[in-house]
């Protein structure tokens, strides 16, 4: 029996935070949509209902809720930290993919967002 690459994300996901280097962006706040992905190889395939023997996504979910109640300047830091603690729950993952996306960011032009995007792989 082959082992599968089992996939698990959230896509889309809106918060309001306080992240930003500017003052004013410390005050009012800036809008986010983050793209979250977790890929681990499993060992049989998911022939029950069992939530334990797959990745929860309110658990990741949590993980990002966490992080966007700090205070934060860059969103690079948010995106490392979001990593560190996605591995430090589940230390077998063989990847992570995040992407945040800061829409109108303070910058004097059109713009629908900026972002930064990691991905890690084992």
């Amino acid at each position: 029996m082959s082992k599968a690459i089992k996939t698990i994300g959230l896509e889309g996901v809106q918060f309001k935070a306080n992240i930003g280097l500017y003052p004013e962006e410390k005050i009012i706040g800036n809008n986010f949509l983050v793209d979250f992905e977790v890929a681990y190889k499993s060992s049989k395939p998911q022939e029950t209902e069992n939530l334990l023997e797959t990745i929860n996504y309110a658990d990741l979910y949590i993980i990002l809720e966490n992080e966007f109640k700090k205070n934060y300047d860059l969103i690079e830091t948010v995106a490392q930290t979001v990593l560190n603690n996605t591995l430090l729950k589940f230390p077998y993952l063989k990847s992570i993919k995040i992407k945040i996306k800061k829409l109108n960011p303070p910058i004097q032009a059109q713009i629908n967002h900026a972002f930064v995007a990691l991905n890690y792989h084992k």
